[in-house]
């Protein structure tokens, strides 16, 4: 696998498909060419007995040997068939399984930039369309170039009939073929663009449609869905136009090249040595039998090939999609040591499109602490926790955990040391108790020692299904993306599943922000400050409430931690930070004593009060 990787990423996709497991493609070759040369031997044996029974002389081994050769050449012609749709099978495994990783390699790539729906066009319809190269252009272009090129030789070798006739008059039928070919690839290739397109405005439909309906903008957005299937008809139109056309060029140039071949060997022989019956048996098989199948397979093979091609464009560019995972560049060492840090990290720096988002931040959360996170819309908050868990492609000098250095938050130490709790809330199509656990297919629950830890998370998540008007309690059935679900209950859902898991280090990006001021202040009383007392917490939030808590609060000003300190430090020591809070709402009153400043090692001892520009 990481083999097959390596080559997507190298631009070979197609060098893949058509070479990878050469063993089994050579095979493919000498099916097809074998059944090609049996093909044009049948019609020999058939002319040696038509003329020995006209004769009187008939050789029955000659007919044994025509059917025999005929059966033969079928045969191959179907083992190839078998072979080619085998192994594309096994490449569009493959090519999946490659892609499906490259998914989960980290942020940016195809996914970085495109709407849903494409994405998942590309596993639905590119996949198979890239693919199709082998299990349809391969098995119906080699059988339909070999005879192509060998009936004009048997045509030579029999007859006479100069063979570069016969071949500049397949050229020139395969010449428009080709044009009318390229234009229904080009109708393929919009078929797929549009129908990627209607499906992402389809589900962005179907995920905002509570929204779409309070602001009255459904007509709105199911007009450009049908906009949109318009043009899929109007593409759709055209190029079945378009294949009738190339059915038809296909289905006469059989014909006329038997009249035309017919024409060639009487001017050849003349009157006085007329063709005989079994010359012109053989002559009509070669042309209207053994050519007929590949010239009718011509232009759609053509076709089938432009389209692979325009698919295989399609993986190869979202494989080459520039990735940027979070990397850890220093060398180990080469800060000291925090030994009692829950979480060390030093030197993040965070650029997209080459536009600092956040600059030389360091970070050292001790043991227990419960740290605060806040700052103006825009001052990098959710993108600091987002770097802290990998879902952006941020660069640490060190990222240390209880002391001991990391590769970095991808790794599997990291994932399963932490918690993260997005804004939103991640709800999968599942029951509630799926949701929390996390699992599939959990039916029994009943007879399950989890079902009572998840009764618990939900209980001090401040979520109890009855009061919540969930009446089959945690079987309770939830819509895709929590769509029968409230914001708040999305979140309070999330913070039970990061409950249940029970890790040390909870990363919590602003997930009190849609429940209401008393659920949010039993929530701050029984799980923040109570179930998670001794676990390291770290909190973007832009609510207030939550502040005076929190051991320490680090305020985020373009990118960078303008200071911290406790609440009270910093309303003292900060106009900008007065300011922000004073628009949020200011929670509690302010003491008049000053508790002392927490450095970034974490806390430090009783000492004089900096000012605001050391803070700074």
């Amino acid at each position: 696998m990481e083999e097959l990787q390596s080559t997507l990423h190298a631009k070979n996709l197609l060098k893949q498909l058509l070479f990878g497991r050469w063993q089994w493609r050579v095979l493919v070759l000498m099916c097809a060419l074998t059944s090609a040369l049996t093909g044009v031997l049948s019609p020999y044996y058939q002319k040696g007995f038509v003329d020995g029974l006209l004769s009187g002389h008939p050789v029955v081994l000659s007919l044994w040997a025509a059917f025999a050769l005929g059966l033969l050449s079928q045969f191959l012609m179907q083992a190839n068939v078998w072979l080619t749709s085998r192994e594309s099978i096994i490449s569009q495994k493959h090519i999946g399984d490659a892609l499906y990783h490259r998914v989960l390699e980290g942020p940016g790539g195809f996914l970085a930039h495109r709407p849903v729906g494409e994405a998942v066009s590309l596993f639905a319809v590119d996949l198979p369309g890239a693919t199709a190269i082998l299990d349809q252009a391969l098995a119906s272009g080699l059988s339909m170039l070999f005879p192509i090129l060998i009936a004009p030789l048997a045509l030579h070798t029999l007859y006479n009939i100069p063979a570069f006739a016969s071949w500049l008059a397949i050229l020139g039928l395969a010449g428009i073929n080709f044009l009318l070919a390229h234009r229904q690839s080009h109708f393929f290739y919009r078929f797929k663009q549009l129908a990627a397109e209607r499906t992402g405005l389809v589900s962005e439909w179907v995920q905002n449609i509570r929204s779409l309906r309070i602001l009255g903008r459904v007509t709105a957005a199911e007009k450009n869905i049908f906009k949109m299937r318009v043009k899929e008809t109007d593409n759709r139109k055209a190029m079945v136009t378009n294949g009738q056309i190339m059915n038809t060029l296909a289905g006469s140039s059989t014909y006329l090249l038997n009249i035309m071949a017919v024409m060639l060997l009487l001017n050849l022989r003349g009157h006085d040595s007329p063709p005989t019956a079994g010359e012109l048996l053989s002559l009509l098989w070669i042309v209207g039998v053994f050519l007929s199948r590949p010239l009718r397979q011509l232009p759609w093979t053509l076709v089938i090939v432009l389209d692979s091609l325009s698919s295989i464009r399609r993986l190869q560019n979202a494989f080459n999609s520039p990735l940027t995972p979070p990397q850890v560049r220093g060398a180990v060492g080469a800060h000291a040591t925090a030994p009692e840090a829950a979480l060390e990290v030093r030197k993040l720096n965070l650029s997209i499109q080459n536009k600092k988002l956040l600059s030389d931040i360091d970070l050292v959360l001790t043991p227990g602490e419960l740290v605060g996170i806040v700052g103006e819309v825009g001052s990098g908050k959710s993108l600091l926790l987002q770097s802290l868990v990998g879902a952006v492609g941020a660069t640490f000098e060190r990222f240390a955990l209880d002391g001991v250095e990391t590769q970095g938050p991808e790794s599997q130490e990291v994932r399963r040391h932490m918690a993260y709790i997005p804004q939103e809330g991640v709800t999968v199509s599942a029951t509630l108790f799926e949701n929390v656990l996390f699992e599939y297919g959990e039916t029994s629950f009943t007879h399950s020692a989890e079902s009572t830890h998840v009764q618990t998370s939900l209980k001090v998540s401040q979520f109890d299904p009855e009061e919540e008007h969930l009446s089959e309690g945690l079987l309770t059935e939830i819509g895709e993306r929590g769509v029968n679900l409230s914001g708040g209950q999305r979140q309070r859902i999330g913070l039970a599943r990061a409950h249940f898991a029970h890790r040390p280090l909870i990363i919590m990006d602003d997930s009190l922000s849609a429940v209401d001021v008393d659920t949010e202040r039993k929530l701050i009383d029984k799980l923040l400050l109570g179930d998670w007392a001794h676990a390291t917490r770290l909190l973007a939030t832009h609510r207030t409430a939550i502040l005076p808590h929190c051991d320490r609060l680090l305020f985020l000003q373009d990118g960078k931690i303008a200071m911290q300190g406790t609440y009270i430090q910093l309303l003292e020591r900060s106009s900008a930070f007065r300011e922000f809070i004073f628009k949020e709402t200011v929670p509690a009153p302010i003491s008049t004593q000053a508790p002392p400043v927490v450095s970034t090692e974490g806390p430090a001892p009783a000492s004089a009060p900096p000012t605001e520009e050391e803070m700074a």
